[in-house]
């Protein structure tokens, strides 16, 4: 232990400690994570919790031994008790969050809308604990909507959907954070057409408008489900009420905008905004990207550094995988040295994934490979699912069995896999062999993703997968679509 530790333990008034933090300061061990806790323990000993509060929130990462040393020198009230508990959900401390609540309890503090809520919040940050928060909202004397809110949202976030909405309809009275948390749960939860659906009904029954917290969600639902239509009513309705295209709003309306097709709607806002941060600027890229405009995304990427904004490992995903789908192969190479070089950022498997799909399908496997058994970490299924995709295009067996018989290790139940070698082998000629592997998926009930397609008609997105007829009007598209031959 550095001699400065040893004198911080054995100071015993406020001068002493002001001495060795100046110390900790000029020798730079502040910095390091156990000292700031141990100098902030040392001023609460002595009384000074204004300094105490000083150093720690100059701790970028709070552990539990720092908060509990703040917890310790805190005047404890509501808005302490708020905070702590606050804190114990972002750590996941539900142990720490128990203590206080027997603090509470002890103290015989009345049920407060505040910190029960924040209880609440706790508690159902884990699964185990979702029987307490329940308990927490049951001490409640009448309805309370925060309370409620908070424990809808924890229920959410631990999937019980069913328990969240069941809570949500009975509620008597519901504001603009009750919709919210539904609509993002939805959301959060893959339930997109749920969330549009409530989203309508809170337009068409509700006496309360939606905050941006509810645009947010909306838009991502459109985003996820290709409702384009929904997402440009989302977008005027925003206008028409006034509201502030922030950061927030702006990056979700340009990204439901270039999942829907309309890239150029999203670039419209993308150059309104006042104000774009990383994300914003990520998102523009992307949507260029997977629109194939690779010269537009590099473009933006050279504004973007202009602007003063420096881009990250998200945006070079986004970069790689714009000249991996134009054939931009010397322009990928170009990239990734400049983000290992310039701008210091180690690669991950995503970006050396994408480096592998460029060469893929570029025709240079020999290339892929190379680099594949050169990488720094054990190859995953990514990065030989694109080597077998590669290989499937260019009719090379040789390196497309390699890469089958690395994903089987990987994944040995995963029918997509198979079904890509498969049709790799069927292409190649190899017929007996490809329906070998098709006979295994059946007889092993191996699930492969089915083609999915969307189509918004009258604001309704009809939602259709390849080899099933689940459609409510299936018999209608089936004799319309067989007049529609006949005609032909």
């Amino acid at each position: 232990m550095p001699t400065t530790l040893v004198f911080l333990r054995m100071c015993s008034n406020f001068l002493e400690v002001r001495q060795v933090h100046a110390q900790l300061v000029v020798s730079g061990l502040l910095d390091r994570p156990p000292n700031a806790g141990r100098l902030l323990q040392s001023y609460v000993t002595v009384s000074q919790i204004y300094h105490a509060s000083s150093v720690f929130d100059r701790i970028s990462c709070p552990d539990v031994f720092a908060y509990n040393n703040m917890i310790r020198g805190l005047i404890l009230d509501s808005y302490t008790y708020a905070f702590v508990l606050k804190a114990c959900s972002q750590l996941s401390a539900i142990f720490e969050g128990r203590q206080v609540h027997c603090r509470i309890v002890k103290a015989g503090t009345a049920m407060d809308t505040h910190v029960h809520s924040s209880l609440i919040h706790m508690y159902s940050s884990s699964t185990d604990s979702l029987v307490c928060a329940e308990q927490v909202l049951a001490g409640f004397p009448e309805e309370n909507t925060i309370a409620k809110n908070s424990l809808i949202s924890g229920y959410l976030s631990q999937g019980e959907v069913e328990k969240a909405r069941e809570m949500f309809d009975n509620m008597v009275q519901k504001d603009d954070a009750s919709w919210s948390a539904m609509i993002a749960g939805y959301t959060k939860n893959g339930m997109s057409a749920e969330a549009l659906g409530l989203f309508q009904k809170m337009m068409t029954i509700s006496e309360v408008s939606p905050n941006e917290a509810t645009l947010v969600s909306s838009l991502s639902a459109c985003a996820h489900l290709g409702a384009l239509d929904q997402g440009k009513w989302i977008h005027a309705y925003a206008d028409k009420i006034g509201a502030k295209i922030s950061v927030t709003l702006g990056t979700a309306l340009i990204d439901m905008y270039a999942k829907c097709g309309s890239i150029e709607h999203g670039y419209e806002v993308f150059k309104k905004m006042p104000q774009k941060d990383l994300v914003a600027w990520g998102v523009i890229i992307s949507g260029f990207a997977i629109h194939g405009q690779a010269e537009k995304c590099f473009e933006l990427f050279d504004d973007m550094v202009a602007n003063g904004t420096y881009p990250n490992e998200i945006i070079f995903v986004a970069i790689l995988s714009a000249c991996s789908h134009a054939g931009y192969v010397e322009m990928g190479y170009q990239y990734f040295y400049q983000m290992v070089h310039e701008y210091g950022i180690r690669p991950s498997i995503e970006h050396y994934g994408c480096m592998v799909d460029l060469l893929g399908r570029a025709g240079r496997l020999a290339e892929a490979e190379e680099l594949i058994m050169s990488l720094p970490e054990k190859p995953n299924s990514v990065i030989w699912g694109a080597l077998l995709g590669a290989c499937r295009m260019h009719n090379d067996l040789r390196r497309g069995n390699l890469a089958f018989k690395h994903l089987t290790e990987l994944e040995p139940m995963s029918g997509d896999r198979y079904k890509l070698a498969g049709l790799m082998f069927a292409k190649a000629g190899e017929k007996e062999t490809a329906t070998k592997i098709t006979k295994l998926i059946r007889e092993n009930n191996l699930e492969t993703t089915r083609g999915l397609s969307f189509i918004e008609i009258d604001g309704v997105v009809h939602d259709f997968e390849a080899g099933t007829i689940n459609h409510s009007k299936y018999n209608e598209i089936y004799k319309m679509w067989g007049e529609g031959l006949i005609d032909f």
